[in-house]
């Protein structure tokens, strides 16, 4: 069976009880508990890690018979400490130091205390580092328990239990755990006692209440332990899950407030990985690659759901700033404003994720070159897709045009729908969709029909070539007449008409007039009472209007002229 002693800290430790264990020798005052280890040579390295570790069960031993008392527990935090501070933890994932030096003090007190060990006054002390310049480690005899001087750091200079002996504490008890004790300590054989009871909320007599099966231990918890983590675990899951179904219940709808609901499934992950199991793990006292494994994976959790939280809340944030009545929902800025917020979530996303990847000790850089092999595929393969986001920051500096005006570019004609990142979209007159990349559409020509002030329209009307001057001037009288201070005319552009072209088969009178406001509508009305009142008029004068026409000649193989007669029009708005 694999022993793997629980995180003797805090109120967990105050739990183990004096049965069966024996005094050895009283708990050693605490007078200055701020103090740090003494660790300038092997000799007091070593002092005080056994010195620390004694005092500290026996307060245990102690406490556990009843005096359960605030000063005994500030004592055994401080003596936790000088113990922690004799070993070289810089290799441990930073998450995981506290519950790995928990489990390693107590692998190697056991150890220590089962081996012939050299007395302190053979192991090198102060004088003899000083005087060896070259002195970096020494190793307990028959051991590969070794402290060394560490090279560099916060710590560089000090003598401590190396990265190896750290790593293999574990190892080293399960080789030594049958050995009986050379130095008894204050509580023997407390990793197997700490395997089966809890924390100081969980007491002794509850433990002992339980049915022999479930203080069996399995894979170095007891079984009752195991339940009440999986127990949990699944209630967990369970209320994350009825959350998730209720937040997705109304549908995907864009709006900053439906994106604050949606915070309810991230929000109870970060509360579950950051709070509920690491409370839990202290109560039920986990052990060894449990414990060290559950810190490391609620620490990862609690990571993403808060990255999770605070991308939720800045795309929130944004659709609220979008939602306003002055942006339009589907225009350039709205995506400008989408696409700032969704950068500065991405952001703080990166930080977080490189952040919670520090702590459970993944390496950074490899992290770091990953991230950058893949931002330089993903921005080759999207090129034309970020050639597109700058001719939309192009558009959206320059505003040719808005959601809903009528524009034409590249040959298409009607009405923008849709402003996007990537492209725009375009309803045509016929009624079809089409959509062209920003990129095309910054670099393209475009005539914005709604912007214009005035729609213009230019027409001829054609007599016949046989009209007198009489009937050219009656003519050219009619038309001004009908155009005097006509509907939507502007008092700085009257409109003009004037008999201008000889034409082979017509005299020519071209008519010029402006209609304001640009409600094409209302100008085609305009437009229709003016040519019906024309063609009422000129009936009246007599006035004969011919049909613009050309003629082609065309001689067939006998010789014989053909004849064929074409309509063509000169009528413009504008």
């Amino acid at each position: 069976m694999k022993r793997s002693p629980v995180p003797p800290v805090m109120a967990g430790l105050l739990v183990v009880l004096g049965a069966g264990a024996h005094r050895s020798a009283d708990a050693q005052p605490v007078e200055h508990p701020l103090e740090p280890a003494v660790t300038s040579s092997p000799r007091e390295t070593l002092r005080t890690f056994l010195d620390s570790s004694k005092s500290k069960w026996a307060l245990v031993r102690d406490e556990g018979e009843g005096q359960r008392t605030k000063e005994g527990l500030q004592k055994l935090l401080a003596l936790d400490a000088r113990i922690k501070g004799t070993l070289d933890l810089s290799e441990v994932a930073p998450e995981a130091r506290f519950e790995t030096g928990d489990d390693v003090s107590v692998y190697l007190y056991e150890v220590l205390s089962r081996i012939q060990r050299p007395p302190l006054e053979e192991v090198p002390g102060n004088d003899d580092v000083e005087n060896r310049a070259d002195f970096e480690s020494w190793t307990v005899p028959h051991t590969e328990i070794r402290i060394h001087r560490v090279a560099k750091g916060t710590r560089a200079g000090e003598f401590l239990f190396d990265p190896e002996t750290v790593d293999r504490a574990q190892e080293f008890y399960e080789r030594t755990w049958h050995l009986p004790y050379r130095q008894p300590p204050p509580i023997e054989n407390v990793s197997s006692f700490l395997e089966v009871y809890g924390g100081w909320n969980v007491p002794i007599t509850w433990v002992d209440a339980l049915p022999e099966p479930m203080r069996t231990v399995a894979w170095g918890q007891a079984i009752w332990k195991w339940v009440a983590l999986l127990g949990s675990l699944l209630a967990a899951l369970v209320l994350i899950a009825v959350a998730f179904r209720f937040t997705r219940r109304r549908g995907k709808v864009r709006s900053g407030w439906r994106y604050l609901t949606r915070l309810t499934v991230p929000v109870l992950l970060f509360m579950v990985a950051a709070f509920l199991f690491p409370w839990l793990a202290e109560e039920i006292l986990l052990s060894g690659d449990v414990a060290s494994g559950m810190k490391l994976s609620t620490t990862a959790v609690a990571y993403l759901s808060l990255a999770w939280v605070l991308w939720i809340l800045i795309l929130g944030i944004g659709e609220m700033v979008v939602s306003r009545p002055r942006i339009q929902t589907e225009g350039l800025d709205a995506s400008l404003i989408r696409l700032t917020a969704r950068l500065i979530a991405i952001a703080v996303v990166v930080v977080l994720v490189f952040q919670g990847a520090t702590a459970i000790g993944i390496p950074l850089m490899g992290l770091v070159a990953s991230v950058s092999i893949g931002g330089l595929a993903v921005a080759l393969a999207a090129q034309d897709t970020l050639k597109s986001v700058l001719g939309s920051l192009t558009i959206f500096i320059d505003q040719p045009y808005r959601v809903g005006e009528r524009i034409i570019a590249g040959g298409y004609d009607g009405v923008v729908e849709r402003i996007g990142l990537r492209s725009t979209g375009i309803r045509q007159l016929d009624g079809n969709v089409t959509s062209i990349p920003n990129e095309k559409m910054a670099a393209m020509e475009i005539e914005n029909v709604d912007r214009r002030q005035s729609i213009r329209r230019k027409t001829r009307l054609r007599m016949a070539v046989g009209s007198s001057e009489a009937q050219i001037r009656e003519a050219l009288a009619i038309v001004r007449a009908i155009l005097k201070d006509h509907e939507g005319m502007s008092a700085d552009r009257p409109p003009r008409v004037y008999f201008d072209e000889f034409n082979p088969d017509s005299l020519s009178i071209v008519i010029f007039y402006w209609y304001e406001p640009a409600d094409y509508w209302a100008f085609c009305e305009l437009a229709e009472r003016i040519n019906l009142e024309i063609v009422r008029r000129f009936a009246e004068a007599g006035i004969e209007l011919v049909p613009p026409t050309s003629t082609t000649r065309i001689t067939s193989e006998a010789g014989d002229p053909l004849e064929l007669r074409s309509s063509s029009t000169d009528d413009g708005e504008s």
